[in-house]
């Protein structure tokens, strides 16, 4: 039963890695290269924010805190799981110009200075969380 029991953990470590890096390569993939991104209508041709999209269908893909050059973000999924793209833009600062590129381009769509709606918010912020993480990885 011991030796069962050791199979089973290690498959579920090997299960719960593979699947953390194939999310991490789906990540960088459309990070680094928006032309691939699936197109939306709402972005209307502009590749950056056509991947800054892709990237916040990945926000449950990154960890519950992780670290950045400027220190332990504990807050970025709590605010993206809430919504709250006011708070994760109001001190948003990127180390890569990337990163910036694509939250601007989002921001003209899915926030508009917190004009847009609830539900375009949410995916602000949840990209916005994706993108913090990139950056620090970068």
């Amino acid at each position: 039963m011991n030796k069962f029991l050791k199979v089973v953990v290690g498959i579920c470590f090997t299960l719960t890695f593979s699947m953390s890096h194939a999310d991490f390569s789906a990540m960088n993939k459309y990070y680094t290269n928006s032309s691939v991104a699936p197109k939306v209508k709402h972005c209307k041709g502009d590749q950056d924010c056509n991947a800054f999209y892709a990237l916040s269908k990945q926000w449950k893909s990154i960890p519950d805190c992780f670290k950045t050059s400027y220190g332990s973000n504990c807050d970025a999924k709590a605010e993206a799981k809430a919504g709250n793209g006011y708070s994760l833009w109001k001190g948003a600062s990127f180390r890569h110009t990337r990163s910036s590129n694509l939250a601007y381009a989002a921001e003209e769509v899915f926030y508009r200075g917190g004009s847009a709606s609830p539900a375009d918010e949410r995916i602000f912020a949840e990209g916005l969380a994706v993108l913090y993480f990139l950056d620090a990885k970068k």
